[in-house]
This record gives C-alpha cells, structure tokens and sequence, in this order.
C-alpha cells in the first residue's frame, strides 16, 4: 500500500501537469458491464482517494475504480499490451514531434527517452490497477507501441511564442504568459521567465560594456549585433544570418559564442566546424539540434560540396543526411549558425551572390589588455535581463517592418571575403586573388566619367608597375568590370567614358571631338603590345 502512494506521490510530483484529467475520469467513472472478477477494496479507496485529491478531479470519493477500469477495457484477469498502450494515451498528454515522443510537464511540452516513459508508464499502471505489476517486457512492448501507435498526435510548433521554463514569451504581444498545452514553442530556451518580467530598452551594464568592445566601440555595429543577437532567440529565419565573428585573438569572440549557446539547451547545440559539414555522415548529427556554434571554422579554403550544404542551412533548405546503417533521409535543418575564425575564409565565387544576404562577417579587431576572468559569470547574471533587452530591439525590428539588417562596415568586409562585385576572367597565370587586387587597383585609380578618356597603354603602365599581370588580362577585367568600350584615335586605342581619379592623370582625360576619327577597332598599336605568353595561350 505504502509503495503504491509512494509511486503516485512521485509520478505526480514530476508529471502531474502530463496527466489528461478529463481522460483519466472517463476511465474511472465509464463502466460498460459487469466485472466480477474485481471487488473493491479499502486499499484501492484510499489510493484513489489521494489520486482523486492531488488532482482534482471532480469525481465521487471513497471509492475503488478499478471495477470501471477492467469494464471500460475489456479486461480479463489481467490487460494485454494492446490495452496498456491504449489506458497510457487516455491518461497522458502525450504526443509526437519529428518522431519523438512529448509529454506536457510543468516547463511545458518536453522530450521523452525509452527511460523517462517506461518509469511513467510503470509507475500509473500500477497506480491505476492497484496489485497488477507489469513485467519488464510488457513494459517495452508498451514504450515501442506508443512509439509506433498512430493514434497519438503531432505537435505542430508554433514561432510566435519562445518557452521559458515555467512560462512562454510571446512575439505577439511581447509579454510572459504561461505555458500551455495548445502551444508547442518552436523556440525553447534554457531560460526562466516569470510573468512579472517585462521588456526593457536598458541594456544590462556589463553585456552593454562588453558588447561595445566586441564591435570595436562602434555604437553602430554594437546595435546591430544586438539586432542578430535577439533574431537568433527567436524562430525568425527571414532576418536570421550565419554569423562569423573576425578577429585576431583576445577580443571576445569565444566569449559571444559562449553566452548565445547559454541561452540553448545542450541537447539543442552541436559544436562543429563549418568544414564538417563536408564528412559524409556528419549531417545526421545536426538532426533535431536548434543551433550549430563553434570557436574554430575549419580550413580557409571552402570547398564546393560544403558551401552547398552551408547555403541550405542558411535558407533552411531540405537537405540529404547519410545514416549510419539505415538509408538516406532528407530533412530541413533549422540551424542558427555562429562560427569564429582569424582567418579570412575563401568561398568559391560562384555562390557570392547567393551568400551575400546569408551571411554577416563581424569584424573585431579591438584588442583585450586586460581580460576580465569573471565576464562570463558576470554576463551569466544578467542573463535574463539580456534576454528582456533583446526582445525590446526584436520588437523595434518588427514594428519597423525591417526586411534585412544592414551594417556599412558588416556588408564591406562581407562583399570583400566573397568577392562579391568582383568579376573575374579565366586564366592560367593570374589567380583570382592577383585578378581581386588588380581590380582593387583600378578601382582606386579610375571611374566610371561620360565624355572622358584613358589611354589602354597608358593604365596597363600604371597597373605593371604595381602588380605583375598581363596587358590582355588588364583589358579584360575592364571590360568585365566597368562594362565601358575601347576605340581607337589617331593608333591608340582609349577607354571610352572612363576617367582618372587623381588629378595628375587628367591629360588623359579628354573629351573626344565629334569630329575626330574614332573607329571600334580592337586591334593593339604600339605600346600596347607588351603581353605575357597567357595572351597567346589557345585556351
């Protein structure tokens, strides 16, 4: 008897919020015949009696149920797996996601393992059918068909709440309310909220401080990693960008990786670097995981196969995930991405357009002198004071309708590690980094000027005495990348509607007459000709 009030005394104190009341009731108090082989008994009234009290049920005292029970079941001396699996999904609320199994406890819908449901299962049979003790393996035929039973529904997550421990924050109305058992969270953090919490646009001191430092004290840049900052604890995917957090070392990047992963679970969080991605079943373990952050990115040079996979987690694409001994499975990750690196990562060019707007490349270049070895600690105690500021820059973000956040500095130092706006032309001998500072080079010397000219011989001149790079190779990258024309006047060829900056090439830079002789010939004169074997190259 002790031991039966013990097991629901824990069953209750871990799980009371996980029993369905009005299912528990129609079992109890729905009797369809007769059922001689149960009498009641004075046990059976006092456990009841307890059950009857914790839970509040509004259902007669006094009484032994387990009649009703064995009648509304069907059972004959003692129930078979079918109808154990059947008493489980009336007495629980208990549903799947993403082929796990939830139950609703007190922090609101939480994820079962094998261990937790046998334990709940074992401790409200016995409970319910005081003297029946299920074996060990009714018990696992129990779990596996909950597992498999398609009776039990799909949690289907909702984005406009975050839960909070015993509470869920809600993007609707930017306020804490409490959990309930309509709303599954699809953002769940490690985070305890009371309903007294409210947002505020003060910014807790320390995390203030060290933000500034983080984005080298430019105000700027600090709010705008503030804005990702509060993006990445919510399910918006619309703002959401892969962070790389650039810098040499002691300036606080592993410190941010540190205090965004706080914020998750650690069954949420998976530490890999972004080259991992490229193992052949290093994608199974992203399965399930709300957050991908790690202190080192890989190798510099990013390979194609990678980069693919990276653009689908960025857009929170399907992809293909190999398994260890089953098949192939295709799933959409919904990955926040984070990564640091004191590197400058190099993208196969052919994905800058399509990387541009997925990611964001945060330069930090200030300097720690003095580290504060309590920073962590002390940014850990403003934790939700943190959480409560983010969430008034979230709501400023919504009530603004911005559609994309924008930094000057983040967009430069990103286009420049993507090579974006950079067109390059094939060759053998000039790689891609001499084609970039080739077009560097140009860009600080000319522009784009109606009615002006540069002589070709002239700016490939310029342009030898810097960089080592073929005539034809310089012509062609002005062409691919300032899209102007040459024509040629009195044997030399010009740029046309193109201009020095520096004014002590403007001799070159003359309109041409109407009335002078300019053909679109292509043809190279004179000191023009000076080209390197690549020229001749039948590519």
């Amino acid at each position: 008897m002790n031991h039966i009030l013990q097991m629901l005394s824990k069953l209750l104190s871990v799980a009371k919020e996980a029993i369905d009341r009005q299912g528990l009731i129609a079992i109890l108090t729905i009797s369809v015949g007769n059922d001689d082989e149960i009498e009641e008994s004075a046990q059976g009234e006092t456990v009841y009696n307890e059950l009857v009290d914790k839970l509040q049920l509004n259902i007669p005292k006094d009484r032994d149920y387990r009649p009703n029970i064995y009648s509304y079941f069907g059972i004959k001396k003692k129930p078979s797996d079918t109808i154990l699996i059947d008493m489980m999904i009336k007495v629980f609320h208990i549903k799947r996601f993403n082929s796990e199994l939830y139950i609703f406890k007190v922090n609101g819908w939480q994820k079962l393992n094998e261990d937790e449901l046998q334990g709940f299962v074992s401790k409200m049979i016995q409970v319910l059918l005081i003297g029946y003790t299920p074996t060990q393996s009714a018990l696992k035929n129990v779990v596996e068909g909950l597992q498999k039973s398609s009776d039990i529904e799909e949690l289907n997550e909702d984005k406009n709440y975050i839960g909070c421990g015993r509470n869920m924050f809600s993007l609707k109305t930017f306020k804490v309310v409490e959990n309930d058992i309509k709303i599954f969270p699809k953002t769940r953090l490690n985070l305890m909220l009371d309903k007294s919490d409210i947002i505020t646009d003060k910014v807790p001191s320390h995390f203030n401080q060290y933000m500034l430092e983080l984005a080298n004290l430019d105000s700027d840049l600090q709010y705008f990693l503030f804005q990702h900052t509060a993006v990445l604890l919510t399910a918006d995917t619309k703002l959401r960008r892969g962070l790389i957090l650039y810098g040499t070392a002691k300036n606080g990047k592993s410190v941010y990786i540190k205090l965004v992963k706080s914020f998750f679970y650690s069954n949420d969080i998976v530490s890999k670097t972004l080259n991992e991605l490229g193992g052949r079943f290093d994608k199974e373990s992203l399965i399930g995981k709300r957050i991908m952050a790690s202190d080192e990115v890989g190798k510099a040079n990013v390979d194609e196969a990678t980069v693919n996979d990276f653009k689908k987690l960025l857009s929170v694409e399907p992809i293909h995930a190999d398994r260890k001994g089953r098949t192939q499975v295709e799933v959409t990750l919904d990955l926040k991405l984070i990564f640091n690196t004191n590197a400058v990562l190099n993208f196969p060019s052919s994905h800058a357009k399509a990387l541009e707007r997925r990611i964001a490349v945060i330069p930090c270049e200030y300097y720690v002198e003095k580290s504060d070895p309590d920073l962590i600690e002390k940014l850990q105690d403003e934790k939700k004071e943190i959480f409560l500021y983010l969430m008034y820059v979230y709501k400023q973000i919504v009530k603004n309708d911005i559609e994309y956040l924008q930094n000057d500095r983040v967009t430069e130092i990103s286009h420049d590690w993507l090579n974006f706006g950079y067109e390059f032309v094939s060759s053998r001998s000039v790689s891609n980094a001499n084609q970039k500072a080739c077009i560097d080079l140009l860009r600080k010397l000319i522009a784009i000027k109606p009615g002006s000219r540069i002589k070709v011989s002239r700016l490939n001149e310029v342009i030898r005495d810097e960089i080592k790079v073929s005539s034809q190779v310089i012509n062609d990258l002005v062409q691919a990348n300032f899209n102007v024309q040459s024509r040629l006047n009195n044997g030399y060829k010009y740029w046309v509607d193109l201009g020095w900056k520096e004014t002590d090439k403007k001799d070159d830079m003359i309109s041409f007459d109407e009335n002078e002789n300019v053909t679109d010939d292509e043809f190279l004169y004179e000191d023009d000709l000076n080209l390197g074997w690549e020229d001749f190259d039948d590519e």
